[in-house]
């Protein structure tokens, strides 16, 4: 029987290197014959060697088992007897280029190693007795080429050897790694996980690691059948949690690896089976910089071989059949896909016998449908990253099973893959079990396949792995055509290969889900989709796939296309309407200014004739001129504010100033403004007032333009010597306003069109009555504004017509004087203020409308400075002296060259000989022809302090030309 010392050590800093390197040192004695056997044969090695060593000695494995356990090491191992090569591992058949260990035989160490930093190889050989010896040297491959390599030498010996002295010990172990692959493996750090992972769940021996806080942190499937209880109640706690009594046996040696030092020992353990003897072996894990992070714990059944003789040989058949009957089945292939070697559960498997495997390529082995599931890990191997998956496949008897799969990948002595080992494994049993889980899988299988959305899934090597059957609708080719397939190689356009591989790689490198939209034409049309492109990660984390879901939006983008057309279209219309409105409100306003200019100049002139020319005045028939000239300027003027209205009234832009206010002076003012032409065709007006002081909320001014409509278009068609009656009465919170005639009256038909704008009952050319029919329709707009209405009412033509405006009552009453006639008599007969002394400059580029205005002036005593412009303005100012400097200015604001706004900023600004600025304050008044409110808001903004439209009344302008300058 051999027992064997192990010690592993860990050198991070050789000749200056960064990787880990491990040196293995072995001591095998026997135990035959007459010898200690044994227990207490290794228990007396054990104190033998352990107090000079500070190794421990435990049973080791036949030999054949020992070198079985090296063939799995990266690095090149070989044994050697009186420096000569008995055995050596595949990577050490690598390294020399050998194809078995027949090439080795009576090869010789030195000769293998035969250039070095340090002295002959055999001194060293010779003096690694009771410790390890690493040097770098130059390896001699068989082929004569060398390579640099890293060398540790450790003993070994029977128990033949302990007798001879430190010099003559006859066998070494010496392990070689290649300083190439040292430094390729820095960015191959997952290969070796992949590998140690394989060898513990393939290993029949116990294996667990345990962290600096006495934690486990992984087992194998050994060490929790020892125990009897699942992997999951293992991890994560102590091992005091674990083993509970059985603790004490081990604490030391745990806390002993823990401090740095390798420890092995002998204990009972209480399995399922009962009562247990079991070797430990517990070897520290270091980081980088020498400190232990954890413990790797290994451990095998030594009961029968304590109790029987031939347990080892017992123990091999057991564990070859084991490995026969694992449900695990392992197999390779080169960087072609074709296979090199598989096992006997791989052949059983896909119903192939093994040598008939052997250089066929894969996908003809286990299909293109698997395949196509398990090429990108083959090709991520192939490219040096070893992987790992689960993957639910079918099995030869129907069933479906869950193989958890490592691909890792194979390196020649270049350090280039030269193919891929694979190992599967049936972890079925592991997986969460029951009628749930099949139904949920079942469920979810159902829903994709029924799904009417194109579904895919696709590698890092943009290769489908699987389609649904609804992917046809898509692209029009069988969902088998995908399988191992790219989009290029299916033939689809570019522009769709072009989107979908950009999402997919966008997704394989954020790890986030991508969205994008595609066009896709078929039978003889366009198709819209909308796809998704979904990350999926395994285990550890690692995205090997996406899932690609095609949504068809034909319809909806159709819709949508359609939707933004319409919107377009109204778009434009509006933009066009909003031009037509524009385009008519300036052109009201510009007929407006024009049909207004003129007309300040003729009611200007009107007023110098009656006022000032005395032989005008004595004459009858000049006076009936005169008032009929200021008829007809009233009439225009209304007419113009009329259209206006209307204008504001259709672009919403008529503003109301409401605030509450008493309604008779209202009426009253109405009512006044309309007797001359009452009286001019001998109309009598009859009014009652049933109200004082109640209140409304409106805008007064244009409550009595509403009632003075009324009763003009009253007065208009009734006859000569006819009577127009008007009433104001309060009842129920509310005040009634009515205006009676007994005119023409209105035909039955046309009482519903009566408030239309433009709406006249009789349009012929031989009509009686002027208008354009504006009046009625500005009444109704004006009273809904207010919150009231308006109703009509004729019992036909002849018999004469009534028109009622109803009005909300203001809740809260606050009372203000009443104006009488009486009053308002002697505001009008008062006499109006003198301009004498007061020096005028006048700007008006209207000739008429600048001379008559002048005039006007002048007759009221001011001196008047009339100009055409700005320049001549400015020359005038520089002709004059600092005591004629004018005290107002009334300027125009519509002007050729330069508007009224910017002479008003020159003249303030204007510097007299002595620097000074004595214009700054000038008062100014901006007479203008443009009479809505933005216009009166811009010119006070502009700095004139009053505006007025043309044409002005004369008897207004003299007072607000008398107040301005007073104030000033």
């Amino acid at each position: 029987m051999f027992y064997v010392t192990v010690e592993v050590t860990v050198d991070t800093n050789l000749r200056g290197g960064t990787n880990q390197m491990s040196t293995i040192s072995l001591e095998m004695t026997s135990s035959v014959g007459g010898r200690q056997s044994g227990r207490d044969a290794s228990e007396q090695t054990i104190m033998q060697t352990g107090s000079a060593t500070g190794r421990q000695i435990f049973p080791a494995p036949s030999e054949a088992d020992f070198r079985h356990m090296f063939a799995f090491c990266d690095d090149g191992i070989f044994l050697t007897s009186r420096d000569v090569i008995v055995h050596a591992n595949r990577a050490a058949l690598r390294l020399l280029g050998a194809d078995d260990q027949g090439d080795l035989q009576g090869l010789a160490m030195p000769d293998v190693l035969p250039y070095g930093e340090s002295e002959d190889l055999t001194l060293h050989i010779t003096r690694v007795v009771g410790n390890t010896y690493a040097m770098r040297r130059k390896l001699r491959r068989l082929d004569g080429s060398l390579i640099d390599v890293e060398v540790a030498m450790a003993p070994y010996h029977d128990d033949g050897d302990r007798g001879s002295d430190a010099g003559g010990n006859s066998r070494c172990m010496v392990i070689v790694r290649d300083l190439a692959l040292r430094r390729r493996g820095a960015n191959q750090p997952a290969m070796h996980e992949q590998q140690f992972q394989l060898i513990t769940e393939a290993a029949p021996a116990s294996i667990a690691y345990i962290d600096e806080r006495s934690h486990y942190r992984f087992v194998n499937a050994v060490f929790a059948n020892w125990l009897d209880k699942p992997i999951e109640e293992i991890t994560g706690r102590t091992a005091a949690e674990v083993h509970g009594s059985a603790f004490g046996q081990m604490q030391a040696q745990i806390a002993r690896a823990l401090r740095g030092f390798r420890s092995s020992h002998e204990y009972q353990l209480q399995s399922r089976d009962g009562m247990r003897r079991v070797l430990a072996i517990h070897v520290p894990d270091r980081r980088d910089d020498g400190r232990v992070r954890g413990v790797f714990c290994f451990a095998i059944d030594i009961t029968h071989e304590k109790r029987e003789p031939d347990a080892l040989h017992r123990k091999k058949q057991k564990l070859g059949i084991l490995r026969q009957a694992a449900p695990t089945f392992v197999a390779e292939c080169d960087q072609n896909y074709r296979i090199r070697a598989v096992d006997r559960n791989f052949s059983d498997q896909f119903g192939i016998a093994r040598n008939d495997a052997i250089g066929e390529l894969v996908p003809e082995i286990i299909g293109e449908a698997i395949f196509s599931q398990v090429r990108s890990f083959v090709d991520a191997a192939l490219a040096g990253n070893a992987r790992e998956h689960e993957i639910k496949l079918p099995f030869r008897n129907g069933s479906f099973h869950y193989l958890h799969i490592m691909y890792v990948p194979e390196f020649d002595t270049n350090g280039r893959v030269h193919g891929v080992s694979v190992a599967a494994s049936d972890v079925t049993r592991l997986r969460p079990s029951g009628e749930p889980q099949h139904r949920r899988e079942h469920d979810f299988k159902t829903l994709i396949e029924n799904s009417p959305d194109g579904i895919a899934r696709i590698d890092r090597n943009m290769r489908h792995i699987y389609v649904n059957p609804a992917i046809e609708t898509v692209t029009g080719l069988q969902a088998e055509e995908y399988l191992g397939k790219t989009k290029a190689e299916l033939g689809l356009p570019y522009d769709l290969v072009n989107a979908w591989e950009s999402a997919c790689r966008a997704a394989f490198e954020s790890g986030t889900e991508q969205r994008f939209s595609f066009e896709l034409k078929k039978n003889a049309g366009i198709h819209y989709y909308s796809a998704r492109i979904i990350p999926e990660t395994d285990h550890a984390g690692r995205i090997e796939s996406v899932l690609g879901i095609s949504y068809d939006v034909t319809e909806r983008t159709r819709m949508e296309k359609e939707h933004q057309q319409l919107l377009a279209r109204e778009r434009q219309a509006r933009i066009q309407a909003e031009m037509a409105a524009k385009a008519r409100d300036e052109f009201l306003a510009i007929v407006s200014h024009e049909l207004r200019a003129p007309l300040n100049g003729v009611q200007s002139w009107a007023h110098i004739l009656e006022n000032y020319v005395k032989d005008a005045t004595s004459s009858a028939l000049a006076q009936r001129a005169l008032h009929g000239i200021r008829i007809g300027v009233a009439q225009q003027v209304r007419l113009i504010e009329d259209l206006l209205d209307v204008t504001r009234m259709m672009s919403g832009k008529l503003r109301l100033v409401k605030h509450p206010f008493m309604l008779l002076p209202a009426i009253q003012a109405a009512v006044e403004s309309v007797r001359e032409l009452a009286a001019a065709k001998h109309i009598g007006i009859t009014c009652a007032y049933q109200i004082s002081s109640e209140q409304v909320d409106g805008d007064s001014d244009r409550i009595q333009q509403a009632v003075w409509n009324l009763l003009s278009n009253a007065i208009k068609f009734t006859p000569q010597d006819g009577n127009v009656w008007l009433t104001a009465a309060c009842a129920d919170s509310q005040i009634m306003i009515t205006v009676r005639d007994d005119g023409v009256g209105i035909a039955p038909e046309f009482l519903p069109h009566l408030f239309d704008r433009f709406s006249q009952q009789d349009t012929s050319s031989t009509r009686g009555h002027s208008g354009l029919g504006l009046g009625l329709f500005l009444v109704r707009h004006l009273i809904e504004l207010h919150g009231g209405s308006v109703k009509v009412e004729s019992s036909g033509e002849g018999q004469g017509t009534t028109f009622s405006i109803v009005l909300p009552l203001h809740t809260k009453r606050q009372r203000y004087p009443v104006i009488t006639q009486d009053a308002a008599s002697i505001e009008n007969d008062a006499s109006l203020p003198s301009l004498e002394g007061l020096q005028v400059l006048l700007v008006d580029d209207q000739e008429e409308a600048r001379e008559s205005l002048a005039i006007l002036l002048a007759t009221a005593g001011a001196a008047v400075f009339p100009a055409a412009s700005s320049k001549e303005a400015f020359e005038w100012l520089s002709g004059i002296g600092p005591n004629e400097l004018p005290d107002i200015l009334i300027c125009d604001i519509a002007m050729p060259v330069e508007d009224g706004y910017s002479v008003l900023r020159k003249i303030r600004t204007w510097e007299s000989e002595q620097g000074n600025t004595p214009l700054r304050r000038l008062p100014a008044l901006a007479l203008t022809a443009f009479t809505q409110r933005e216009d009166r808001i811009r010119a006070l903004t502009a700095g004139f302090q009053m505006h007025m439209t043309k044409p002005v009344a004369p008897e207004e302008l003299i007072v607000v030309i008398a107040m301005m300058t007073a104030r000033g």
